[in-house]
């Protein structure tokens, strides 16, 4: 949902330079114009040959002598390996191979049956066929009871926005038992200023959001290019010592942080724990309560340790309203979810999709996507937006500068979002984007990640995704298919949700460094030159001497059923194409449950 990332089908928002993948941001939404479908069954062809057994696979009772057990994301659940990082030697009939997390010895092999106990046989780009970690299982669909229910919800009362606003907006949010939460209103601070807050007894998350008036800096220089100036809390310390810190969090595996950042949202956003695999552990154990605090800042004041080169770095005039939502009863199990639809379109109205059959496949889309992540979707009301809201944004221009333009035509239109606890899409008739890549179209765009939950009518809050195609059902079938108009809304809108409920993307369009995978152990990733063909793989961002414009990885490269070499079936992977299943991991499911807008089942 690494490094600046893009969105469902996208290329990356942003362009990769030095120190910039330290910044985790996503947004763009895009399907490729010609999409092939592999047979999942042609990637499980067996291989001949056998290797000495280095030692079994797991780690348990306990790994042979001369091993290590590794439990990351390269192997999940633990595997026994040895590192060969730094010239370390392998011993033989074993291959070094560069995963997501570092150099390690595996098994060279020339059939499944010559792999250790749990492993199989893949490819590893140069290093051959080798024993990797099967693809991590996707989560389990839960039942819901019902599909959810769609409703008219009328015209909103919106008056026509002539200038430019930036709303600071109070929170609407009502936990529902079990949960037990509270919003924690913080008032306005500068920069640089520490500030405490109560953590009651039994918190299992919080989220921390901040609103910085028009008078803000908006934008920064980071590395040659031009962020958002997204504000973020750093340091936040707990009642037992240090909880989080940026930029130095970054030494750590995305795995391991307690925080993974997306600056994607100028001047308002979040931060809402756990949305990694540390954070999940954490939040299952429980958080310690008492006095909290945390440093307001953003990333125009981080630039100043970052060494960013904007001529402001280190800035502490800009000013944030914080609050700070907390949570208590621990990971639900299961989870309940409203949708807020806002038709900016010329053509179809809320009374038109609350019947159509085009609508009626989309929803059904969506409540199977949101039911892999244990959440069932209840209700969604369609509204329209007034007649001037209709002909100023229905065709809607989205680019990286214009993301990060409080002002932008794409930021105002979200602003009309009504107070409520739902995720809010706003469905258009098209997207247009400037220097879009030639084959691609671009049909959805985050406000956010996380969404500013429970705070809706931000520039920040809900997503716009494209409607152009939901009455084009003529390639509609059995299975899911980029031919399907419904289907493609309905992957595109649930994908956005999964980013404002936390979610990143499995992998990023490059494949490149531990920055291009999300921060959980669950995911099955894609490396490049493990993945891709040989004849391109010499051009993958994590070789030496790569292009300009490197080698991505797409849909059929990455699902080999591999740890290192999947995910392309995968809700939040970075592309749109007919292998999309829709899968989410078991810990993708924790994340989007414990967001404020969840409620327990």
């Amino acid at each position: 949902m690494g490094g600046p990332t893009g969105g469902l089908g996208a290329p990356r928002a942003l362009s990769a330079s030095p120190g910039i993948d330290l910044l985790r941001s996503s947004a763009r939404v895009r399907i490729p114009l010609s999409c092939l479908l592999v047979p999942l069954a042609a990637l499980g062809s067996a291989c001949t040959g056998t290797v000495p057994n280095l030692g079994s696979a797991v780690c348990t009772p306990s790994c042979a002598s001369g091993l290590i057990c590794v439990d990351n994301a390269d192997f999940p659940g633990g595997v026994c390996t040895s590192s060969c990082s730094n010239a370390g030697a392998c011993a033989a009939g074993s291959a070094c191979v560069q995963l997501s997390t570092g150099e390690f010895c595996l098994p060279s092999c020339a059939s499944g049956d010559g792999c250790p106990t749990g492993l199989v046989c893949g490819n590893a780009g140069t290093a051959g066929k080798v024993c990797l970690a099967p693809a991590a299982a996707p989560a389990t669909p839960a039942s819901c009871p019902t599909l959810p229910v769609a409703s008219n919800g009328g015209t909103i009362d919106a008056p026509e926005i002539t200038g430019c606003v930036q709303p600071i907006v109070q929170s609407t949010y009502a936990p529902a038992p079990p949960a037990i939460g509270s919003t924690l209103s913080l008032g306005e601070h500068q920069v640089g200023e520490t500030i405490q807050f109560q953590l009651p007894p039994g918190s299992s998350g919080f989220t921390i959001v901040s609103q910085g008036p028009a008078t803000n800096v908006k934008r920064v220089s980071v590395f040659g290019g031009v962020l958002p100036n997204s504000p973020l809390p750093t340091p936040i310390a707990s009642p037992d010592g240090a909880f989080f810190e940026f930029p130095a969090s970054f030494d750590q595996a995305p795995s391991d942080r307690m925080f993974t950042w997306s600056p994607i949202s100028p001047v308002t956003a979040a931060v809402t724990f756990p949305n990694g695999t540390a954070g999940l552990r954490k939040a299952a154990a429980g958080l310690p309560p008492g006095t909290w605090s945390l440093t307001v800042s953003d990333l125009l004041h981080e630039c100043g340790a970052l060494a960013c080169g904007d001529p402001a770095s280190g800035s502490t005039s800009n000013r944030y309203d914080v609050t700070v939502l907390t949570r208590s009863g621990g990971i639900p199990e299961r989870g309940a979810l409203d949708l807020a639809i806002y038709l900016v379109s010329e053509s179809i109205t809320a009374a038109t999709a609350a019947s159509a059959d085009g609508f009626r496949r989309m929803l059904r889309r969506m409540a199977d996507d949101f039911a892999r992540a244990g959440i069932c979707l209840q209700s969604v009301t369609y509204y329209d937006v007034p007649a001037w809201a209709r002909a100023r944004w229905s065709s809607l221009a989205v680019s990286e500068g214009l993301a990060a333009e409080p002002c932008s035509d794409y930021r105002q239109l979200l602003t009309l979002a009504r107070p409520g606890n739902v995720v809010s899409l706003f469905f258009v008739d098209e997207i247009t984007e400037p220097s879009a890549p030639a084959g691609t179209r671009l049909v959805g765009y985050d406000g956010a990640i996380p969404g500013v939950s429970t705070f809706n009518g931000t520039t920040a809050g809900g997503a716009v995704v494209s409607s152009a195609d939901i009455t084009s059902t003529a390639g509609c079938g059995n299975t899911f298919s980029t031919s399907c108009g419904p289907d493609v809304v309905g992957e595109t809108a649930a994908h956005e949700v999964g980013h404002a409920l936390g979610l990143f993307h499995t992998t990023e369009s490059l494949g490149a460094s531990g920055e291009d995978f999300d921060p959980l152990t669950d995911t099955p990733q894609c490396v490049c030159s493990l993945c891709v063909g040989a004849s391109v793989s010499g051009s993958c961002a994590d070789q030496q001497g790569a292009p300009a414009q490197p080698t991505q990885v797409d849909g059929t490269s990455c699902a080999q059923g591999t740890q290192v070499c999947g995910g392309g079936d995968y809700l939040m992977f970075w592309q749109l194409t007919d292998l999309s299943r829709g899968n989410v991991s078991p810990q993708e499911g924790q994340v989007m449950r414990m967001n404020p807008l969840v409620r327990p089942l």
